[in-house]
């Protein structure tokens, strides 16, 4: 019982600590688009525009005149010919770097840090096994008419042609001495594509093929690849990543066995031991249990900032700068998340003062302390050896690899909890999650199916599932339309229950007023998307409108197909019936009538 409690209390105080907490965000700098200023000696293909479009399958992007968007007019003229890519001004070591970007069906291209070391942009829609080659693959190396190493991303995460991507990259740069010897390779830390992680800490050995030099170097422009196809790339940010030169020294520390458990008492009680440190060390504690310690020392920092300080531990704990809370007392244990604590420091020398007091025998003793500020990488402040390895929550993934999987739960959509949420997989990797309170699509995903850990391990807490794939989220609201209503949802639509046809796929039924609904919703392996039927029966329906897709942008692409959310996702509609698109709430909505079956795709 004692365990349980300690267990709630605990949680409860971490939600607490953690919710306060004021984590530092990247400082972002803009590429500017709206000229081609930012480049060196750009060739012709390569253009400032304002607008692009194409579909799944375009083999070519249509573009209108503007600013904002870096756009490659490839041609086959110019393939092959590395005088046509594209270098920034900017020169970079150490780069955090996110944009968005489209290609059209076939195209091919590549994103290369350093001018050296690339990662693959190439239409892989639909690719079952990614390899080194499909967009997001840290591309191979060459020697003799060779590839050699290369690293395939972890899941295919790519969008359908025509539709805005988006990628985030942590670069680190190859280390060099004195003398200019190569110390270590460069890494990737992440890469990211639509949220999904491909890759973590990745060494390069050397430059991937058809970098710009094999001579390696400390600081290099970014080059995106011209001479293999079409590209559109939007809204470029970037934030340098600094060695950050903090120290602490001048430590000194007091144990105190079975004798304090606050800095209140310490200062009352003689301590069992004292002395100087090199470090914060967890190991300066000799008893596993039953103990304060607390450690007090001079942390210089280079610059005035604002600086995070996290923290693990087990049992109460307080971290102290100038006399300052910077981290409130909480309880937790190693295993848990941190705590956090952010404050703003001038440049020099600041007091720092750290204790723990760990008063339980089932968790693990251990004390770290890291110090970051924006940009920068993060600092240990304690010894390697005084934080246990924190064992990883356990990945517990629902597959759906013979039938369809229907799994209930909580998710989180647009930053709010539903609780009535159901998630179907299907074989074909092709899934979607669903609310069952207002018959809304919340988002749809191909790839893994279902990642319930939240659910299920240990006590489940949040209880809340999430997609395994790159989830393109959508509105969530209420097929039927009701133009007054202000909330997206319809309070007279009452669910009543799915069905399963002969291969497990469910058909949601709801009642409106007096009129019955049935929701079919099934995979289009053709299109590489979701089928969806939404059959409205009973007395009224012909005044009843149905909505079929909302966002802050819907774009007619011609032959039925409209982009959605300024190109996030597509609409496929039979040729020759026209929707109507409406202003609602300040987003289109795209609505057809009720009176007959309406049958769309959503296409991703």
């Amino acid at each position: 019982m004692r365990f349980k409690i300690l267990c709630s209390l605990a949680f409860s105080m971490l939600l607490v600590a953690n919710s306060n907490a004021q984590k530092l965000k990247q400082r972002l700098k803009d590429l500017s688009l709206e000229t081609m200023e930012g480049f060196q000696s750009p060739t012709d293909n390569w253009k400032i525009i304002g607008d692009v479009q194409g579909s799944f399958g375009d083999t070519i992007l249509n573009t209108a005149k503007g600013k904002g968007i870096l756009f490659n007019n490839y041609s086959k003229s110019i393939q092959n010919q590395s005088k046509y890519n594209l270098f920034t001004k900017l020169e970079h070591g150490d780069i955090y770097i996110e944009f968005d970007l489209m290609i059209p069906k076939g195209s091919n291209s590549g994103i290369y840090l350093q001018s050296r070391y690339e990662i693959q942009i190439n239409d892989s829609w639909g690719v079952k096994i990614p390899t080194s080659s499909d967009i997001g693959g840290i591309y191979e190396r060459w020697k003799n008419n060779k590839g050699f190493e290369g690293n395939a991303p972890l899941k295919n995460a790519a969008s359908a042609p025509g539709l805005w991507q988006h990628m985030e990259i942590s670069f680190q740069a190859p280390r060099f001495d004195a003398s200019g010897k190569k110390t270590m390779p460069a890494k990737f830390n992440f890469v990211k594509l639509n949220g999904i992680i491909l890759h973590e800490n990745i060494f390069v050995s050397g430059p991937t093929r058809v970098a710009v030099s094999e001579k390696e170097t400390a600081f290099a422009p970014l080059m995106i690849q011209g001479d293999h196809g079409m590209i559109a790339i939007k809204n470029i940010k970037y934030a340098p990543q600094d060695d950050l030169q903090a120290t602490l020294t001048d430590i000194n520390y007091k144990y105190f066995e079975n004798s304090a458990k606050t800095p209140e008492e310490a200062n009352k009680t003689k301590p069992t031991s004292q002395g100087v440190a090199k470090n914060i060390d967890s190991r300066l504690a000799s008893a596993k249990d039953k103990y304060f310690i607390q450690f007090e020392g001079k942390l210089n920092v280079p610059t005035k900032d604002a600086y995070l300080f996290t923290t693990y531990f087990t049992g109460d704990g307080s971290l102290e700068i100038d006399g300052e809370t910077v981290i409130p007392k909480g309880w937790t244990w190693i295993g848990a998340d941190p705590f956090y604590g952010t404050t703003e420091l001038e440049a020099g020398t600041h007091t720092l003062k750290l204790w723990v007091s760990k008063d339980v025998n089932w968790a693990r003793t251990g004390l770290s302390l890291y110090i970051e500020k924006a940009n920068s990488r993060a600092v240990a402040l304690h010894a390697p050896a005084s934080i246990p390895e924190r064992g990883p929550a356990p990945l517990i993934a629902v597959r759906s690899e013979k039938e369809p999987e229907i799994i209930r739960s909580f998710m989180m959509h647009k930053n709010k909890k539903l609780t009535h949420v159901m998630s179907v997989g299907d074989p074909s990797q092709m899934h979607y999650s669903y609310d069952l309170m207002q018959g809304g699509m919340l988002q749809v995903w191909k790839g893994d199916f279902l990642n319930a850990t939240d659910m299920w391990y240990e006590r489940g807490e949040p209880q809340t599932a999430t997609a395994l794939g790159a989830p393109i989220v959508m509105a969530g609201n209420c097929p039927i339309y009701e133009k007054t209503n202000k909330q997206d949802s319809v309070v007279d639509y009452q669910y009543k229950g799915y069905t399963l046809n002969e291969l497990r796929q469910p058909t949601f039924n709801y009642a409106y007023k007096t009129m019955q609904v049935q929701d079919k919703i099934t995979p289009n392996e053709k299109l590489k998307g979701l089928n969806r039927v939404i059959t409205v029966s009973g007395e009224g329906k012909e005044k009843v409108m149905v909505r079929i897709a909302q966002g802050t942008a819907i774009t007619p692409l011609g032959s039925g197909l409209y982009g959605i959310n300024n190109q996030a996702y597509y609409i496929q509609i039979a040729p020759g019936i026209v929707p109507k698109i409406e202003s609602y709430n300040n987003q289109l909505v795209l609505l057809m009538p009720a009176a007959e079956a309406i049958q769309y795709q959503i296409i991703w």
